[in-house]
């Protein structure tokens, strides 16, 4: 299995087992990789459709494989109990949904603290069909000053596209309509939720 080649600055964990359990996940779920990662030690991944729960161990699949130490956001209850310790090992960063404003800045602060983060955020902000993506992800990395790296779960094909940095500017209603045509071709392949 051939898999894009990851940058001297992306932040890495994992070693030789890992990597294997990895490769044969994305095996057996039948998933490659294409496309070239950028050399940031900081970005926002903003992943697209996030239509079904395959998307989680698609993605796991994929980062174990490549070494990858990816942080992604998920709803404060996902940490509850035991699976708190399990979700923050995956990567998770628990967020508070019922304090939108203030998630932006939480999240700025703790990319601020870090040396070495990529964040993965689904721009629809859920599983369901949404009319348009939120704006967060692009306030989160206009205010971090960092690129976003637009990546996309082409079902059909079962292959996780590498897209292009998008570089966010003051205008987040233009930005947002861009990265919404980009992910376009992707979202009629949209997997049903499950």
């Amino acid at each position: 299995m051939t898999l894009p080649l990851i940058p001297v600055l992306a932040p890495r964990r994992g070693g030789g087992l890992m990597r294997m359990a990895g490769r044969i996940g994305l095996r057996v779920l039948g998933w490659r990789v294409e496309g070239e990662f950028p050399n940031f030690p900081k970005l926002i991944v903003a992943g697209a459709p996030h239509s079904t729960n395959w998307d989680f161990p698609v993605a796991m699949s994929t980062v174990f494989a490549l070494n990858l130490r990816i942080r992604f956001m998920a709803k404060e209850s996902l940490f509850r109990g035991l699976a708190g310790p399990i979700m923050r090992w995956f990567g998770g960063l628990s967020v508070d949904r019922s304090q939108a404003g203030d998630v932006v800045d939480q999240v700025v602060d703790h990319i601020a603290q870090s040396e070495k983060i990529w964040l993965c955020i689904a721009p629809e902000g859920t599983r369901k069909k949404v009319e348009r993506f939120r704006t967060g992800f692009l306030r989160i990395a206009h205010a971090a000053n960092i690129p976003i790296l637009l990546l996309a779960f082409d079902w059909p094909n079962r292959v996780i596209r590498l897209g292009p940095l998008w570089y966010p500017s003051q205008d987040t209603e233009a930005d947002r309509i861009a990265i919404e045509q980009w992910f376009e071709p992707y979202q009629a392949g949209r997997k049903p939720i499950s």
